[in-house]
């Protein structure tokens, strides 16, 4: 799937190390190969490094495992948690008539995934699967769902916020039952976020298509 576009992006380090012929070194890592996008720079890192060593023997045991366990932990972070929490400040700000708050939203996330690909290369470079390791430290499970914790909060927030938006026609009571509902599953920390998540999406649409 991604096996393409990660041999293009590891040939200026393969033709670094194996200056006489790239070829070969190259060729091993057109197998299947795909991880989550933000992970690759990470795993390029590891192997290149294994790659000056001569080790290619961790190189082999490492594909099959390392790209799908790194793959695990960014769709967590960055899919499941991250991007539900931006798109829901993305809604604040237009809601809140400050649509200029739309651009530090865009940044903070583009300033995370970009520096996590690049901290992610430069730590697998330097450590080798040691690099990989604290990636997957960084971007832990434990530290994804304290974060996650924030989805029905501001959930609550948004669905608040639609009864005094202008473009909208949204019964007040039922907005702040609701928030009330969402802050208190933040406060004990329910793993219910998905249920809040869902009942704002579908009062969203509901507005919309009034």
């Amino acid at each position: 799937m991604q096996n393409i576009g990660f041999v293009y992006a590891m040939l200026p380090g393969l033709k670094k190390v194996h200056s006489a012929d790239v070829d070969g070194p190259a060729a091993k890592y057109l197998n299947f190969f795909n991880t989550h996008p933000y992970m690759a720079p990470a795993i390029a890192g590891v192997f290149l490094k294994l790659e000056e060593q001569g080790d290619g023997e961790t190189i082999e045991k490492l594909k099959p495992t390392i790209s799908g366990s790194l793959a695990a932990l960014g769709d967590t972070f960055f899919w499941a948690s991250l991007k539900p929490i931006v798109a829901l400040l993305l809604l604040l700000t237009v809601m809140a008539d400050h649509p200029w708050g739309i651009v530090p939203v865009l940044l903070l996330y583009n300033g995370v995934h970009f520096w996590i690909m690049a901290w992610g290369f430069n730590r697998g470079y330097r450590n080798g699967p040691g690099g990989a390791l604290e990636l997957g430290g960084l971007l832990s499970i434990k530290r994804t769902k304290r974060m996650s914790y924030s989805i029905p909060l501001l959930a609550g927030m948004a669905l608040a916020a639609l009864s005094l938006w202008k473009a909208a026609d949204v019964n007040l009571g039922m907005s702040l039952l609701i928030f009330i509902g969402a802050l208190a599953a933040f406060r004990l920390r329910l793993g219910v976020f998905w249920i809040f998540y869902g009942v704002f999406t579908l009062s969203l649409v509901w507005t919309i298509i009034q």
